[in-house]
């Protein structure tokens, strides 16, 4: 089962692989279907 995320906008529950999208350049992009909400450049422990 995929861990669910909060947007931090509508607060609204997604699964975590509907919302998050990693690129190869290390950037991950959090986007909500509901509100479209968008996060870019979230640091992650990898940079």
């Amino acid at each position: 089962m995929m861990p669910m995320v909060h947007c931090p906008k509508c607060n609204k529950e997604e699964a975590l692989d509907k919302v998050l999208t990693a690129q190869s350049n290390q950037n991950v992009i959090f986007k909500c279907p509901h509100c479209t909400y968008t996060k870019r450049q979230i640091h992650t422990s990898k940079g």
